[in-house]
């Protein structure tokens, strides 16, 4: 194309175009990660970036909530277990996110601050994962159950991190993300066993924090809401995955805001689940 000099701006400009230029492109896919001819796909580390910046305002916002409404407003957080698991999840979450935000800002993918994100990742992920346990062992009062549990989730999470750190060469984040994928599962798991307990009256609800009907359609919503956000991961668009895989903290969120407050959960119910011997253990001395 001609190229033209203007003389008022000292520039070489060229002519204009009906052409639109695209900043990135959102569809763009995780892979490949190069063009034929060896470069960077264009936009590709840009999508990434903003994936990642919506997956932190999702945790943010749940931060924000838990700590100016369920704590400051309504004092309900220091009472209720499962959305301290939540908090401690999402709180930890947002530094993993600032370390693939930073990454992906200065064209680093597997840098140390990728390796970081990792770590704090599975950190995140292992107390979320707790409350899976609860909605579907507490119902019944199987404490040894919730404790195996918790043990499992531990061991997953610090057998991922070390097998990633390891052969990071040659499988980068994928340990990481099959076990984002086991989470979800474990969380869509929960819900649906939690959802058929109160359906047929293993566990109850007061009208004061919401009529049964209406919690069964709720818990039916997150469920749908997981099944997406699983789904959305396989389709390997980072603009999808990120953002589905934060919104996985906030279902889990809504959902313990709710269930936290139910009998079952309670210091009540908590302390009369755990007998060892003839003397009642407070279950939350489990974690």
């Amino acid at each position: 194309k001609p190229i033209i000099y203007n003389k008022q701006y000292s520039v070489l400009l060229q002519p204009a175009t009906c052409n639109m230029t695209t900043i990135t492109n959102f569809w763009i896919d995780k892979s490949p990660e190069v063009t034929p001819e060896g470069l960077p796909v264009p936009g590709r580390m840009e999508c990434f970036m903003i994936g990642h910046c919506i997956f932190f305002m999702f945790n943010f916002l749940n931060v924000c909530y838990l700590i100016l409404f369920e704590e400051f407003t309504f004092q309900r957080l220091r009472k209720n277990i499962l959305l301290q698991f939540g908090f401690v999840a999402c709180f930890v979450q947002i530094f993993s996110c600032i370390t693939s935000i930073h990454r992906y800002n200065i064209g680093d993918e597997y840098g140390i601050f990728n390796k970081a994100g990792v770590v704090i990742g599975i950190v995140a992920f292992t107390p979320l994962n707790f409350t899976d346990l609860y909605l579907i062992f507490q119902p019944k009062k199987n404490v040894t159950a919730i404790r195996l549990g918790m043990c499992f989730w531990v061991i997953a999470a610090l057998a991922n991190g070390y097998y990633s750190m390891v052969n990071w060469e040659e499988s980068t984040t994928k340990p990481f993300q099959m076990l984002v994928g086991l989470s979800t599962l474990s969380h869509i798991v929960g819900l649906i066993v939690f959802r058929k307990y109160l359906k047929d009256g293993t566990v109850s609800i007061d009208d004061s924090i919401a009529s049964k009907d209406v919690m069964l359609r709720m818990l039916m919503v997150l469920i749908i809401l997981d099944c997406l956000c699983l789904f959305g991961a396989t389709l390997g668009k980072p603009i999808i995955s990120y953002p589905g895989t934060g919104l996985t903290f906030t279902v889990m969120v809504i959902a313990m805001s709710f269930i936290g407050r139910m009998d079952f959960m309670t210091a009540e119910g908590l302390g009369s689940s755990a007998m060892v011997g003839t003397e009642r253990q407070p279950l939350k001395s489990a974690v």
